[in-house]
């Protein structure tokens, strides 16, 4: 009986240090990318993406007014745009990050998507004010 405990106490260490091994983060911690909003800039720690790629968007509001977080294709005319036109074009959204908090998102980049992206704040007049930043996917 004691020689079976030993068994499987040893297969058992053994797993634990086999799961140890396989790196015990997950994989959006891998790809972490931290976005913070202020009043009214954009900035990321990364802006180059891979297609295919999943990241996981950590989004920081330091500033002192509400935000949106949105990664939008680069289009022509978005002046003339409603916010729900907007929501709709939107390849992934946090609506309202309010100052102070942090929310995040996952989003994985289409092959053969659009190549020209931004992060954005469309909220009225943010996006005038600067709230967008350029990326890339490819």
């Amino acid at each position: 009986m004691i020689k079976y405990r030993f068994m499987f106490g040893l297969c058992t260490a053994l797993l634990l240090l086999v799961l140890a091994g396989c790196g015990g983060t997950s994989s959006s911690n891998a790809n972490q990318v931290n976005v913070t909003l202020s009043d009214f800039k954009i900035q990321s720690s990364q802006t180059t993406f891979t297609s295919g790629t999943t990241y996981h968007f950590v989004v920081t509001n330091s500033g002192r007014t509400n935000h949106e977080f949105m990664i939008m294709p680069v289009e022509m005319n978005m002046g003339n745009m409603s916010m729900d036109e907007m929501h709709k074009l939107a390849l992934a959204m946090i609506d309202t990050v309010a100052p102070g908090e942090t929310k995040s998102i996952d989003y994985t980049h289409k092959s053969g998507g659009q190549n020209s992206l931004e992060f954005a704040c469309h909220l009225p007049g943010h996006y005038e004010a600067g709230m967008h930043l350029p990326i890339t996917a490819s």
